[in-house]
């Protein structure tokens, strides 16, 4: 027979039992719902990053649909004065692409560059906010909860972050009650993403510089039908090959 005392420390145990799962089953549904918001906000950023890759290529792409400018119209003649004239340098390309991202392309009057120099830093920068706020609202919900668990626990007498309860609060009413733990790991996501696109803005920043003042010294490149540089896939790896044809 088991005493009155044995009796309640059971009913106790069993109870416990059934909250930590019940806590277990509501943080694995919250796991999963947040699972699925980070999925989202990933296919948010990969046509973002997709056109990042588009605008680096244009550093590498042929010049032949360019304008070329003999070397005999951009030089000025003797009689001509050098204040006025408009010859494009690549310096001049490089600072003012420096200075306002995209300048450096209508200088060398490749304005169709600039819808994508425009669309892949805007892109990013409209992408960086928008992880950013969402990332905020984590992180305030996180140290709440931290704080709160730590409260219930007993180790501490008064929670810092109580201020931060309404983060939590929404959080809450998207998945459901939610422990810390899943909460810090959408966080560190979140975090994760905003800092890829800070970095990708200033990735798009520096390729336009540099196209900006590569493109500048192709302007007077000689590029014709008797000039070709192919690349072949073969089974071995790539094979280059260079056709000149002399006059």
């Amino acid at each position: 027979m088991l005493t009155a005392d044995e009796s309640k420390w059971n009913i106790i145990q069993m109870t416990t039992s059934i909250g930590s799962w019940n806590l277990w089953l509501d943080n694995t549904q919250a796991i999963r719902n947040m699972t699925a918001a980070t999925r989202s906000v990933r296919r948010a950023i990969t046509p973002i990053f997709f056109l990042l890759v588009v605008t680096s290529s244009q550093i590498v792409s042929a010049q032949d649909e360019d304008p070329k400018i003999p070397v005999s119209q951009t030089a000025p003649e003797q009689d001509e004065d050098p204040k006025t004239s408009v010859a494009r340098t690549p310096t001049g390309a490089l600072w003012r692409s420096a200075v306002i991202p995209g300048w450096g392309q209508a200088y060398n009057g490749q304005y169709l560059k600039l819808p994508f120099v425009y669309g892949a830093i805007g892109g990013l920068l409209v992408a960086a906010i928008s992880i950013g706020d969402e990332y905020r609202l984590y992180r305030n919900a996180f140290l709440y909860k931290a704080f709160e668990e730590q409260l219930d626990a007993g180790l501490i007498e008064v929670n810092p972050y109580a201020t931060n309860q309404s983060s939590y609060d929404e959080l809450a009413s998207k998945f459901g009650p939610i422990s810390s733990s899943p909460i810090r790991a959408h966080r560190d996501t979140l975090r994760r993403n905003r800092d890829l696109s800070y970095l990708g803005v200033g990735l798009v920043y520096a390729l336009s510089v540099l196209d900006a003042y590569v493109s500048a010294h192709l302007l007077d490149f000689n590029v014709d039908e008797n000039l070709a540089f192919r690349i072949n896939p073969v089974p071995t790896g790539v094979r280059f090959s260079g056709r000149i044809i002399l006059r």
